[in-house]
């Protein structure tokens, strides 16, 4: 006889379907998955799932955007004395390994950025790539300057290198983690201490 299915808060469940989902969906084509698969793989019944979402596609926006809320671009701690290239740097190579550790489903988040031409996982990817533009500022001291459009443009071309840089490293293995690291820290440098003073308009 099967124990009875144990019964949760509701933002505790909530949360279990939805991780569970999520790797489900980074294994397989969305078109592929059914709800029943799901139902199975989060250990719920079909009733039980869709009471927390109605629809797949509701379920698969939210592991959408559990999926892009981690990693995110780890903040230092604040150090006296403290360069930007310091801050970058260690900034950097936390991102790194945050990605190696949780390198499926990042792999399967960083799959639809720029490629997506749906207009609610397109909401999605733009308030995480404006949520790492914030954060690049905060990181290298652009606080004056981080809502100019060069700025923006900027950082998010950065946003899109990092991409293509860390999923290269993960899945062909062309770089080795230290040149992805080597690769991003110097770039974003470059961009801080170079490229962005160049084009940002004066201070009124």
């Amino acid at each position: 006889m099967s124990s009875p299915r144990r019964r949760l808060p509701p933002d505790v469940r909530r949360e279990q379907i939805v991780s569970a989902a999520s790797h489900v969906f980074a294994e397989r084509p969305y078109d592929d998955v059914s709800t029943t698969e799901i139902a199975r793989a989060c250990g719920v019944s079909r009733g039980l799932l869709n009471h927390y979402f109605p629809t797949k596609r509701e379920l698969y926006l939210a592991v959408i955007e559990r999926m892009l809320d981690t990693p995110r671009l780890p903040m230092p701690a604040f150090v006296e004395g403290a360069t930007a290239e310091d801050r970058i740097a260690q900034s950097v190579h936390e991102w790194v390994r945050m990605v190696s550790r949780s390198r499926q489903t990042w792999l399967a988040a960083s799959s639809f950025l720029g490629t997506s031409r749906d207009e609610e996982i397109e909401r999605l990817l733009s308030g995480y790539v404006e949520s790492m533009s914030d954060q690049i500022c905060e990181i290298a001291g652009l606080h004056a300057v981080r809502r100019q459009p060069a700025v923006r443009v900027a950082l998010h071309g950065y946003s899109a290198f990092a991409t293509v840089v860390a999923r290269r490293w993960l899945t062909d293995g062309e770089v080795t983690r230290d040149q992805t690291e080597a690769l991003l820290r110097g770039a974003l440098v470059s961009l801080v201490r170079q490229t962005i003073p160049s084009v940002v308009d004066p201070p009124q």
